[in-house]
């Protein structure tokens, strides 16, 4: 018996979880109470003060339990055992696209980060957000380096440089295809969008950075894809 009360517990739970990041994307933070979270998973308020004190630790909650997205997609990443470290990457920011296009929790998930949240003390920053689950910076300066390594010509640019560009290009890709309601095949054009970020990467002169701006990017001895 009581370990069916604890499971029927965190099957409420998780159901309060993933409402939550429906809801949330639907009628953003801000606009979004929890009788709505509670109506919406058919259960009563008191289920969810059972699991959270408030909205914003309910919301930190959606964050913490998710994997990143790099684990999420570690599956589909088929290749050779002597694959290149550029193709790894490649193929990696080719299904971390498409797993947006196809999966209706991440599209959840990315539209409450990009448009649907004005961030406070109280949650769990958008800075932190990105870096744990979407772009760690560690983990991309790692594989550039490794790319580098094994063709000289990979970069034109500083890998520091080449980060912050890649950030930009694939989170841009990202916001507007969810502003413009998705209206281009996002599946479809990810092998080119990420080729010609990768061909632009090969063209783009380096450039000085302040210091103290790259000083986390240093390549950790573990993780190995973005």
């Amino acid at each position: 018996m009581v370990k069916r009360t604890k499971e029927d517990a965190l099957k409420t739970r998780q159901l309060l979880i993933d409402t939550a990041i429906l809801t949330f994307s639907q009628q953003g933070f801000s606009g979004t109470s929890l009788d709505d979270i509670a109506h919406a998973a058919q259960v009563t308020r008191g289920a969810i003060y059972w699991h959270f004190e408030n909205k914003s630790q309910l919301f930190n909650a959606i964050w913490q339990e998710q994997l990143p997205v790099r684990d999420k997609i570690a599956d589909k990443i088929k290749l050779h055992v002597d694959a290149t470290a550029e193709k790894i990457l490649r193929e990696t920011f080719i299904e971390g696209l498409r797993l947006i296009a196809h999966d209706p929790l991440e599209q959840a998930l990315v539209e409450i980060l990009y448009h649907k949240c004005e961030f406070t003390k109280e949650l769990t920053s958008e800075k932190d957000i990105r870096e744990r689950l979407l772009f760690n910076h560690e983990n991309v300066a790692l594989m550039l380096n490794r790319c580098v390594k094994e063709n000289p010509g990979f970069l034109n640019c500083s890998v520091e440089l080449a980060i912050i560009i890649i950030q930009a290009y694939l989170s841009g890709i990202i916001k507007n295809w969810l502003m413009t309601d998705k209206n281009f095949d996002l599946d479809r054009l990810a092998p080119s969008f990420v080729d010609g970020l990768l061909a632009s990467l090969r063209l783009t002169p380096s450039a000085p950075l302040n210091h103290h701006s790259c000083t986390s990017l240093s390549p950790p001895t573990s993780s190995i894809s973005p």
